[in-house]
């Protein structure tokens, strides 16, 4: 017996939720998984814990046994039952909103089950924060691309950038309600050591050009000149694709400039 699926299946009832499939919503309801995802994040007492798309709050009982945590939860009646179930829990902050156009609080690590249709819109904005690790549950597609060696497409190249991904275990369907139609891994997320790539990447409405300038400047305490004089090592390299946005580069050309500086700029 299932406590959790009976009690999400009788929440979604009761809410009127439907078509859940549809919008990427599927409530993680196996304890062991919650469980083990939570013990996988190797949480502190310091710590304070990001959920996007907390769903019932099935994680967040389970995180705030050890710290405090922050869930963020889009839809209305998802989010009053959230509040009447922890509004007087000191431990938990509650957000209501679309994650993506949210302004995050700060957070120290990630634990998060989010809807698989904007997966990557999510972990595009998580560049954009710092924070230590997290673990998420991904779809199987998108986990294969952040796990092998050689990213495959402009999408897993420039996550590899901020993080490093490592599996932890297969999740099966059945561990969802409903179950989504596709199968998911358990990952774990680190983030990397700020550096020269990062901010470049982070600059992506300036031209490749400026954004290494500016991004040398801001690291490496170097004046503009010096700068420009860095630069001019390897201008030939990226001459086709130098004065382009960096958001605007294909999956070549990213490749190439992560190349030109690793091998310039990047210990």
């Amino acid at each position: 017996m299932n406590d959790l699926l009976d009690k999400t299946s009788l929440l979604i009832k009761d809410f009127g939720l439907d078509r859940l499939n549809d919008s990427g919503q599927n409530f993680l309801v196996d304890e062991y998984i919650i469980k083990r995802e939570v013990e996988a994040a190797e949480l502190s007492k310091n710590d304070t814990v990001l959920d996007v798309g907390a769903g019932f709050g099935y994680e967040l009982a389970e995180i705030i046994k050890t710290c405090s945590a922050i869930g963020v939860e889009k839809d209305v009646k998802i989010f009053s039952y959230l509040i009447n179930k922890y509004e007087l829990n000191p431990n938990v902050k509650l957000v209501n909103g679309d994650v993506l156009k949210l302004v995050l609080p700060k957070f120290t690590k990630l634990i998060s089950n989010p809807p698989y249709n904007i997966i990557d819109n999510i972990l595009n904005k998580l560049v954009h924060y710092d924070f230590i690790s997290g673990v998420m549950i991904l779809p199987n597609t998108i986990s294969q691309s952040l796990l092998v060696e050689t990213a495959t497409n402009k999408f897993s190249l420039m996550q590899k950038i901020f993080f490093d991904f490592y599996e932890i275990m297969e999740v099966p369907k059945s561990s969802f309600y409903p179950a989504p139609r596709v199968t998911s891994r358990m990952l774990a997320i680190k983030k990397k050591p700020k550096d020269l790539l990062q901010s470049v990447m982070l600059k992506d409405e300036m031209t490749v050009k400026n954004a290494i300038l500016r991004s040398h400047q801001d690291l490496a305490n170097k004046t503009k000149r010096g700068s420009r004089d860095s630069f001019s090592k390897i201008a030939a390299a990226i001459v086709s694709f130098r004065d382009k946005e960096v958001k605007k580069l294909n999956f070549e050309e990213l490749k190439m400039l992560i190349t030109v500086l690793k091998e310039n700029y990047i210990d």
